[in-house]
């Protein structure tokens, strides 16, 4: 389902967005993204920067305690 995977766990916030934005930059338009991260933070700002920028979130979950995974869709 994912192109890319970034395992991102440990990294405080904005850490996963911005890493996330540097790959998704790099990828081309279809391709889906794979993000985890450990920051509580991570799925309300994963939620507002999908919206803002026309990215699709195509699925977030909590795998573990305080253990996110998202799958970004770049269009």
């Amino acid at each position: 389902m994912a192109n890319v995977t970034l395992d991102i766990r440990g990294v405080s916030c904005p850490g996963p967005i911005l890493e996330a934005k540097k790959l998704l930059d790099g990828m081309n338009a279809g391709e889906v993204l794979h993000l985890i991260s450990s920051c509580p933070g991570t799925p309300d700002d994963v939620r507002a920067w999908t919206r803002t920028t026309g990215l699709e979130l195509v699925a977030m979950r909590e795998t573990a305690r305080h253990v996110y995974e998202f799958f970004v869709r770049k269009k």
